[in-house]
């Protein structure tokens, strides 16, 4: 059995384990909810499953992956843990946006002007969901 379908063997006993254990989530009695504490777990427990069976079915070719840059990935993950202990310092807004052209950059991306847009509309998005649409707080920092 070649290597690919061992992991894809692997990954599917643990997508259904993953999924047996989603569905002994209890939903409490008499009460209603469009979204129950199950559907999340199920989900990605699906996800999981359609990955590993993805993996199963394309593992015929051989694939050569490029190298990895260990450089690129200690600054991004450095870029990371400094972001997290800005979060509360300076507030989800500015550290996100930071953040996010940071992480374009050592990425490889070299247009300023549309890593700044595209980072500040992430951000600017994921707040006005997070704050008007579910009513959760973020992070204000400086910004209180």
């Amino acid at each position: 059995m070649p290597p690919d379908h061992r992991l894809a063997a692997v990954l599917i006993v643990g997508s259904v384990t993953y999924l047996l254990g989603a569905f002994q989530i209890s939903v409490p009695e008499g009460q209603y909810a469009a979204v129950g504490p199950r559907l999340f777990p199920l989900v990605i427990g699906l996800g999981l499953l359609t990955s590993a069976v993805s993996i199963g079915v394309s593992a015929t070719a051989e694939v050569r992956l490029p190298p990895v840059h260990w450089g690129v990935a200690a600054s991004c993950a450095l870029a990371f843990l400094v972001y997290i202990a800005a979060l509360a310092v300076v507030g989800y807004l500015p550290a996100t946006a930071v953040f996010l052209v940071l992480q374009s950059r050592l990425l490889g991306s070299r247009d300023w002007a549309r890593d700044l847009i595209v980072s500040v509309a992430i951000t600017v998005s994921v707040y006005g969901v997070f704050r008007l649409l579910l009513g959760l707080s973020l992070p204000a920092g400086l910004l209180g």
